[in-house]
């Protein structure tokens, strides 16, 4: 969905509405290049809170800009990471340089409980593993009673234990 820079605030708020969207980019008329995108946030602190007109303020004087755009082939932690380092939730998406869409934080996250998907779990918290076999126990003390019962006997055991134990 796209705005021109000289259309007045109050038709890019109707606009959003209608569409139930939390931002617009914002174009050039001459030559529909995109220069950057309203969102809700500008609208409340940029018009609302400095109480401005919004049939006389035009978008280009309230919207976000430079627009931050990502190709659309990248990969979902590149858009991620380049929200965080710059603190935004909405990037443009481009294709061979034309603008196919946009991207949210909310998208790629969720932003409800039930629509969330859970974390996966990278790596399990596994304790205290031995070093022979792998094997995991919950206290150092009962890896300790494993490994004097089990590798007591093992050459290596003795060589390792003065160094590990010591």
């Amino acid at each position: 969905m796209i705005i021109y820079a000289d259309d007045a605030v109050r038709d890019a708020a109707k606009l959003m509405r209608d569409k139930q969207v939390g931002s617009i980019i914002v174009a050039e008329k001459r030559g529909g290049e995109p220069v950057g995108i309203l969102t809700e946030w500008d609208l409340l602190t940029r018009v609302v809170a400095a109480g401005r007109d919004i049939q006389r303020t035009r978008v280009r004087e309230v919207m976000s800009s430079p627009l931050l755009k990502i190709d659309a082939h990248a990969k979902v932690g590149d858009a991620i990471r380049l929200m965080l380092n710059r603190g935004i939730r909405r990037l443009a998406v481009m294709e061979n340089g034309v603008l196919v869409g946009t991207v949210t934080q909310s998208q790629i996250v969720g932003n409800k409980r039930r629509s969330s998907a859970a974390l996966p779990i990278v790596e399990k918290i596994r304790g205290h593993t031995c070093p022979y076999c792998n094997s995991n126990f919950g206290t150092r003390t009962k890896l300790s009673q494993h490994i004097k019962q089990t590798h007591r006997e093992t050459e290596l055991l003795e060589i390792e234990a003065k160094s590990i134990f010591s």
